[in-house]
């Protein structure tokens, strides 16, 4: 495989905005190990026994070589991804943003909490590059399936397969059908 091909299957084969949120939890278990590694030395400093203090000193020679290897896949992931240009990172988002459109038409009705995370995940890519989600999402038609006509008023954006339903004002609400139902009797019956 050329490197060029290896690109951009890497460019292609990772939700990137999911693996920038990993790289920077990566980050922060570094920040933690190197802090423990500072304690370590401290340790060192005072009264161990020989074993101790060689037994310390290995261990914190391999955390911080793993520090070091973590912070160098870091450096790699960035530079590859965000540091090319500013017109590559409007791409990537783009890019990021279809494929969760991508996602959201090919839910598998399964579970309406996958559905909502897309959704959420797609609004904050739109957001972050300037796009408005609603432009690009028509959350009535947002899957194949219809919603029952009784409930679309609700609103009702989709229905997975156990009847749990994804709702709300903002596409951001997860309830039962039938408990949506209900609510909706008990409002037509205070009217």
């Amino acid at each position: 495989m050329t490197k060029h091909s290896e690109y951009m299957e890497a460019f292609f084969g990772v939700e990137l905005y999911k693996k920038f949120e990993d790289v920077l939890g990566d980050l922060e278990n570094i920040e933690l190990d190197l802090k423990d590694i500072s304690k370590e030395v401290g340790r060192l400093g005072g009264k161990l026994d020989d074993e101790d203090r060689i037994g310390t000193a290995r261990e914190m020679r391999a955390a911080t070589y793993e520090s070091a290897q973590q912070v160098r896949d870091v450096r790699t992931f960035l530079d590859f991804y965000f540091s090319q240009s500013q017109e590559l990172s409007q791409v990537i988002l783009e890019r990021d943003a279809y494929m969760l459109l991508y996602q959201i038409f090919k839910w598998d009705m399964n579970d309406v909490r996958d559905l909502r995370g897309w959704v959420r995940d797609f609004n904050h890519v739109c957001k972050t590059i300037g796009y408005r989600p609603e432009d690009l999402l028509n959350l009535s038609r947002m899957t194949a399936t219809p919603v029952p006509e009784d409930v679309v008023r609700y609103p009702v954006y989709a229905v997975d397969k156990h009847g749990y339903c994804l709702c709300g004002k903002h596409c951001d609400d997860i309830m039962y059908i039938d408990e949506i139902r209900e609510e909706m009797e008990e409002k037509k019956k205070s009217a």
